[in-house]
């Protein structure tokens, strides 16, 4: 017979080992799934300047699972990681040996690196920092950029125009410097010409704001504009011609303007269209616009001589898309799979709303489109490709990756 001694450490074995159970049980089946989160360490995303940027997309049910893996680098593939910090802008280079490089610059630091589209080599060009560079434009050499970032512990923006210095050295041991001047602060947006020798940039004031030509280093200023509004983006695609378009809200009508760069003359392109985004060939001869009639943007191509107007077959916006270099007729856009409720462009600029891109190719005379990538397919990652940029062969489409601020390359070929 079991005694009382016996028989009570039983009893408490027992109620342990079922507490410890239901214990486990509890947590194990109450846990919730982990949401995988894409590999991007973004540091600082906030952009002063107009955008926001969060370190991933949310996955929703519709989406397939990203992998938590890193992307796999290989030549070979479609589409490739170029840049797995974050960048503040980069540009294409096409070599005298027919060579596709790419130069960028990283937002955290303001180093300066340099990529190639057919290898997997890179090499920092400039390791001289610039705390959280926001913004460049860069100048078509690849060896002057414009760059725009909070002056340290206030809120004024500098803008400092940069030529990389080469290194001393053959080796990667040692890179290059920079050097440059300051522009003057504040200025609210700004536009180098083709040729990559002159700047523009406006500056507001208590009566709206003026915009000044000058050369790159900030000389030989020449008054070339002056209006109420304040709120403007510009682009300079052809020699004399600079693009000056309202800044989009979807309950705004918005209007675009050719401003000449000598004599300061303004043509208005387009008006009265709500939600207004524009880009402009390099003829100045067709616009791509996007307006938000429906909450939806619908993406159109302006013939700026007949005036006609021609709805393209896919809703994006004209920041997605990028003209083709051998044909005049062909444009790659990246294009959502589709629009979260609300109001757009503000959702998107505002960083409230991050879409998952495809990239098609469309012919403006025809209206034929094909599907180029399916980036989600090829990487497994949802991207909202922005800055789209093209080599003259139009064999390799570069974007960055507006939610983490990475570079990625696509072969066309």
């Amino acid at each position: 017979m079991m005694s009382k001694k016996n028989a009570i450490i039983l009893i408490l074995v027992v109620f342990v080992g079922t507490l410890a159970a239901l214990i486990w049980f509890y947590f194990t089946a109450n846990q919730s799934p982990k949401t995988p989160v894409r590999p991007f360490v973004t540091g600082d995303t906030y952009d002063p300047f107009g955008t926001v940027a969060t370190n991933s997309a949310p996955i929703t049910e519709n989406e397939e699972a990203t992998s938590t893996e890193p992307v796999e680098v290989v030549l070979d593939k479609k589409i490739r990681q170029i840049s797995t910090d974050p960048i503040s802008g980069f540009t294409v280079i096409d070599t005298k040996e027919g060579k596709t490089n790419i130069h960028y610059i990283l937002r955290a630091n303001g180093n300066i690196y340099e990529a190639y589209a057919d290898s997997l080599e890179s090499k920092r060009l400039s390791n001289t920092t610039v705390l959280k560079v926001y913004e460049s434009n860069w100048l078509p050499d690849g060896q002057r950029l414009i760059i725009r970032y909070l002056k340290d512990k206030t809120e004024s923006i500098e803008t400092f125009s940069v030529k990389i210095n080469p290194a001393t050295t053959t080796t990667n041991e040692f890179e290059g410097g920079i050097d440059g001047n300051f522009l003057p602060e504040n200025i609210s947006a700004l536009a180098t010409n083709p040729l990559g020798d002159k700047v523009f940039y406006l500056t507001t004031n208590l009566k709206g704001s003026t915009g000044l030509v000058s050369k790159t280093n900030g000389l030989n200023k020449a008054l070339v504009f002056e209006s109420p509004l304040v709120e403007w983006n510009v682009s300079w695609p052809k020699e004399e011609i600079i693009t000056m378009t309202t800044r989009p809200a979807a309950t705004v009508q918005g209007y675009m303007y050719f401003l000449n760069s000598k004599t300061g003359s303004l043509n208005k392109v387009l008006g009265g269209i709500l939600g207004l985004t524009t880009k402009t060939n390099s003829a100045t001869t067709e616009v791509l616009y996007s307006d938000s009639a429906r909450n939806t943007p619908r993406l159109y191509l302006h013939n700026v001589k007949s005036g006609e107007d021609k709805l393209l077959p896919f809703a994006t916006f004209p920041e997605k898309c990028v003209w083709g270099n051998t044909d005049s007729k062909i444009v790659y856009c990246a294009v959502p799979k589709g629009f979260p409720n609300g109001e757009y462009p503000d959702l998107w600029y505002q960083g409230l709303a991050n879409f998952t891109d495809d990239i098609w190719r469309v012919n403006t005379v025809t209206g034929a489109s094909t599907l180029i990538a399916d980036i989600q397919k090829e990487t497994r990652y949802s991207i909202d490709a922005t800055d789209l940029k093209i080599d003259k062969n139009d064999s390799f489409l570069f974007f960055t990756d507006k939610t983490s601020l990475t570079l990625w390359n696509l072969s066309l070929k």
